[in-house]
């Protein structure tokens, strides 16, 4: 058994020296977790009072943002319109004095009194034809339309109460239409054509509203109601219709229109005295000079092959060449003078 020996005075005294450092730093660790742990309670409570007032301020903000747009569009938004109140427009003298003009002729059929109404609604008419103007010249339809206006002017009756302006455009209108199916045909047309015509262009129109798109003949016969070589033969009035100019300039006519040209000059006769006037002029000159022109423009030879096929230098080739053409363009301006 070992015996362990007892510690010596000496080292009781160390040890007891060291565990009262250590409680004294303890102590003072101690102490400065205390002071830390307040110091982060003051800065968490700061940052608690600090995120609340931000708080605050920003529901203030919204609010006063909130109160200005409302502001803002309260100032920006126009006033309400005052709607007039309905009143009847007062009579217009002019209208009176058709009424009883109206009046007057169709109790005495006077020609004098038809003549001052067709000038008072001259310009009615007019208006009314210028819808057409695409079709015939303008001062045609007007004609026309002063033919429909007398029409209505003969046929109105004043005692039925009815506007004459209304009457009027009808009877003027139909007027121009029949103007149109009877009287712009450039041959004579059977009137079951005319007819067939005026249907399958209507259809035309209609489909392509519809569909977007040029319809078929087969889409046109079934809208039409008849055979497809109907619709075709149909449509091939509208040359009759509105046959074209001579004086229309090729390619300005539009695809469905047939397409003509004028005869045009032949070039192959200036050719062909071209070539008998170079014929004529090259036998004029020497056989060598001919051989050269020969070789140099029918062959394509060069200056350098023309001279080893005639044995002599390119520079002579080059100056017969020079004189030879020389001479064919004096003799080809004397012969065109």
């Amino acid at each position: 058994m070992q015996v362990t020996p007892a510690p010596s005075a000496q080292s009781i005294e160390l040890m007891t020296e060291r565990v009262k450092a250590n409680r004294k730093t303890l102590v003072a660790a101690r102490a400065r977790m205390v002071t830390a742990r307040a110091a982060s309670e003051d800065a968490s409570y700061r940052s608690c009072q600090l995120r609340d007032e931000l708080r605050q301020k920003l529901e203030n903000l919204a609010e006063a943002v909130a109160v200005a747009r409302r502001d803002h569009r309260v100032a920006m938004r126009p006033p309400d319109p005052v709607l007039p109140r309905y009143s009847p427009d007062p009579p217009d003298p002019l209208d009176t004095v058709r009424r009883q003009l109206h009046e007057a002729y169709a109790a005495t059929r006077n020609p004098a009194l038809r003549d001052e109404l067709a000038a008072s609604y001259d310009g009615f008419a007019r208006s009314l034809s210028l819808k057409f103007r695409h079709r015939e010249s303008a001062d045609d339809l007007a004609q026309v339309a002063r033919i429909g206006l007398l029409h209505a002017i003969d046929r109105f009756d004043p005692a039925l109460g009815r506007p004459f302006p209304l009457f009027a455009r009808i009877t003027i209108t139909g007027e121009l239409k029949r103007h149109f199916r009877d009287k712009t045909w450039s041959m004579r047309v059977p009137r079951s054509l005319q007819e067939d015509y005026l249907r399958v262009i209507r259809a035309v129109d209609e489909l392509t509203a519809e569909l977007s798109s040029s319809p078929s003949m087969e889409e046109l016969a079934t809208r039409c109601d008849m055979p497809v070589d109907r619709v075709i033969e149909a449509l091939e009035l509208r040359v009759s219709q509105r046959p074209l100019s001579l004086d229309m300039p090729p390619g300005a006519q539009s695809p469905e229109e047939p397409a003509f040209e004028l005869g045009e000059e032949d070039i192959g006769f200036g050719q062909l005295e071209n070539r008998e006037l170079l014929a004529y002029l090259l036998g004029r000159l020497p056989e060598r000079d001919r051989r050269i022109i020969e070789l140099r423009f029918v062959h394509e030879l060069t200056q350098s092959e023309i001279a080893a096929e005639i044995g002599v230098s390119q520079i002579c080739v080059s100056r017969v060449l020079a004189r030879t053409l020389g001479r064919l363009r004096l003799w080809a301006r004397s012969a065109v003078s």
